[in-house]
C-alpha cells in the first residue's frame, strides 16, 4: 500500500513540474508582427471620366433654293474630298427662269437704248420749240402787239411740253433702274442653277445621308452630314469641381472600348461655359486618327491627371475601425512593443488609404497581425516591404 502511495505521489509531483514548465513556456510566447515604416508617396491626383468620339469639324450640307432632289451621289461612310459633288437638283424651273430673266434684260436694254433716247429727244425738241415761241410772243405782248389770252396760251404750252420733257428724262432713269435689275434678277437666276449642284467643302466622311433622290427639299434643309476625321476630339463633360484643374495642351490618356485600344490625345478645347443640362464643362481631346479607326460615337474612357504631390499612404488592410473612429498599431523600437494610435483617415488610393492626422513619417506601424494584439504587448516584428 505504501509503495502504491509512494508511486501516485511521484506521478503526481512529475504531471505537476510538467504542467508548471508547459505554463512558463507559454508566458514566455511572444508574437509575431509585420510592421512598415511610414514614408511620404508620390501621389498622383488622377480624374477618369466616360465620353465618346466626335468629328473635330461636322458640316450639314444643304441647297440654297427649294426643289426636287434629283440625285444624291454619296453613301454614308464614303470618303469625300473638297470640291466633290455630292448632291444635284432638278433645273427645269430655273432654267425657265433664267430665260424670262433674259427676256426682261433684253427689253429693258431696248428700252433705253432705243424707245427713252427717241422720246426724250423728241420731248426735248418740242420744248425749245414752244419756248422759241413763247419768247416772240412774249415781246409782241410787251409791245402791245398781241392779247394777254395769246400769251397765256402760249405759256401754258410751255409749260406742258417741260413737263412732258421732264418725264421724259425720269422715264429714261426709272429705265436705267429696271435695267439694274433686269440684270440681278438674271444674275440670280444664274446663280440658282449653280445652286442646283452642291459641292463638300472639306475632306471627310459621310456621316449621315438625310434624303434620298426624288425627294423634294426646301432651302437649307440638310442633305447629307459630311465629319472631318483625321482627326476626332474625345468628349466629355468635366464638372465645376475639377475644371479649373485642367489646361489647354494637357496630354491625357484615352482608353476607346471599340478597339480595345489606349491613344495618347491632348486637350484641345475647354468650354467655358457649363451644359445646361448636365452642368458639366465640356472638354475636348484631340485624337490623330490617320487610318480611321476612331468611328464617331464609340465610348470613351478618358484618364486626366489633375495633381501629383506627396501624401502619407498606410495600407488599407493595416487600419483598424472601431466605434470611436480609425487606429493602427504603432511599434515602439526602444521598448518593442505596440500602442495602439488613434488617427484621421482621407482619400482611398487603390489599397492604400491617406493619414491626415495621428502619424509620422519613419514611425512604424503593425501591417500583418495587428488584430490579435493588445495595448502595450511585446512583439518581435519583421519589417514588410510594401
Amino acid at each position: 500500500m505504501k509503495r502504491i502511495t509512494s508511486i501516485l505521489l511521484i506521478s503526481l509531483l512529475i504531471l505537476t513540474g510538467c504542467t508548471a514548465e508547459h505554463i512558463e513556456e507559454e508566458k514566455e510566447v511572444v508574437k509575431k508582427v509585420y510592421t512598415k515604416t511610414i514614408e511620404a508617396s508620390a501621389y498622383s491626383n488622377d480624374l477618369t471620366l466616360s465620353g465618346n468620339v466626335v468629328p473635330t469639324q461636322m458640316v450639314k450640307l444643304s441647297f440654297k433654293i427649294p426643289g426636287v432632289v434629283s440625285n444624291v451621289l454619296v453613301n454614308e461612310g464614303d470618303v469625300v474630298k473638297e470640291g466633290q459633288p455630292i448632291a444635284t437638283m432638278e433645273q427645269g424651273d430655273y432654267l425657265i427662269r433664267v430665260k424670262a430673266s433674259q427676256a426682261e434684260l433684253e427689253a429693258a436694254r431696248l428700252q433705253i437704248e432705243t424707245e427713252i433716247p427717241a422720246k426724250t429727244n423728241q420731248a426735248k425738241a418740242q420744248y425749245e420749240l414752244t419756248k422759241i415761241k413763247y419768247d416772240r410772243v412774249k415781246a409782241l405782248f410787251e409791245q402791245g402787239a398781241v392779247s394777254q389770252s395769246q400769251l397765256d396760251e402760249i405759256s401754258t404750252k410751255l409749260i406742258v411740253d417741260e413737263n412732258t420733257y421732264n418725264q421724259a428724262v425720269d422715264a429714261k432713269e426709272v429705265a436705267e433702274t429696271k435695267l439694274q435689275m433686269a440684270e440681278a434678277s438674271l444674275d440670280l437666276a444664274n446663280a440658282n442653277i449653280s445652286d442646283t449642284t452642291i459641292y463638300s467643302p472639306i475632306d471627310g466622311v459621310i456621316l449621315q445621308k438625310i434624303v434620298a433622290s426624288g425627294e423634294t427639299t426646301s432651302g437649307g434643309h440638310p442633305i447629307v452630314v459630311i465629319g472631318e476625321v483625321n482627326k476626332v476630339w474625345a468628349e466629355i463633360g468635366v464638372s465645376d469641381e475639377y475644371i479649373n484643374a485642367l489646361r489647354i495642351g494637357q496630354k491625357s490618356d484615352v482608353y476607346i472600348y471599340g478597339i480595345d485600344k489606349t491613344v495618347e490625345g491632348i486637350i484641345d478645347e475647354i468650354a467655358f461655359l457649363a451644359d445646361t443640362k448636365t452642368r458639366t464643362f465640356p472638354v475636348k481631346i484631340l485624337l490623330n486618327n490617320p487610318n480611321g479607326e476612331l468611328k464617331p460615337g464609340m465610348i470613351t474612357k478618358v484618364n486626366l491627371n489633375l495633381s501629383n504631390k506627396e501624401k502619407m499612404l498606410i495600407p488599407l488592410s493595416s487600419v483598424l475601425q472601431l466605434s470611436t473612429g480609425s487606429a493602427v498599431y504603432v511599434y515602439s523600437e526602444e521598448t518593442q512593443t505596440v500602442s495602439m494610435r488613434m488617427i484621421e483617415t482621407g482619400e482611398i488610393v487603390k489599397d492604400k488609404i491617406e493619414v491626415i492626422e495621428g502619424l509620422e513619417l519613419d514611425e512604424k506601424i503593425v501591417i500583418e497581425g495587428q488584430f490579435l494584439l493588445r495595448e502595450g504587448e511585446q512583439v518581435v516584428v519583421e519589417e514588410l516591404i510594401v
